[in-house]
């Protein structure tokens, strides 16, 4: 299966040859990018119209305008940063977890936890190659077989499911906790959002 090589980029075997990915080329977010619901992915209509069959994204350049555009990034960053978000637990004033209040909106690009969300996500890409998810199984599917849509409930109990299992395993909670219960009214959004594109650009 693919796997990563070392921190340059993973191996798909191939019956006859083995090709090397970059791992901080473009296409590799493509594992990520189908396996969005139709209601995230239309949010930048060029990359809800990719193709549905991965053969051809992977094998030629024809689709590469879109999976090389810095929003088609962007927009599956976002998504799942979005709903990773959702899933970190934070204590309330009993010492009780519960999900973080508010929305997302109202917290600042330089909150750690909103950082978090982002930093996230390349071990939910890795999640991914670990579980039949992962690149070597989008790249081996045959010309014309076309990948399905999850629904919006199946994207969720998916990165839920994956969110959970990172904070286990990397052993995240005590530091949501200290980050959570040391926040300053700095933490909280007062002049829009140009430090988290920043952020993310990054």
């Amino acid at each position: 299966m693919a796997q990563p090589k070392d921190p340059k980029g993973f191996l798909v075997v191939l019956p006859g040859e083995i090709i090397e990915i970059p791992q901080d080329s473009d296409k590799p977010w493509l594992t990520l990018f189908y396996s969005l619901p139709k209601e995230l992915a239309e949010k930048w209509k060029p990359a809800f119209h990719l193709p549905r069959c991965p053969y051809e994204v992977f094998r030629t350049d024809k689709y590469d305008s879109i999976v090389c555009n810095d929003m088609f990034k962007l927009l599956v960053w976002d998504c799942y940063s979005w709903r990773a978000w959702q899933f970190f637990q934070v204590k309330d004033r009993k010492g009780n977890y519960r999900d973080i209040p508010g929305d997302r909106k109202q917290y600042a690009g330089y909150f750690p936890l909103w950082r978090l969300s982002y930093s996230i996500i390349p071990y939910i890409r890795m999640k991914f190659e670990q579980h039949g998810l992962g690149f070597q199984n989008l790249y081996n599917i045959p010309e014309g077989v076309e990948v399905q849509w999850l629904t919006y409930q199946q994207f969720s109990n998916l990165i839920g499911n994956v969110t959970d299992m990172v904070i286990a395993e990397e052993n995240w909670q005590p530091m949501i906790d200290a980050i959570w219960e040391n926040r300053t009214v700095e933490d909280y959004e007062t002049t829009g959002s140009t430090v988290k594109t920043d952020f993310m650009r990054k």
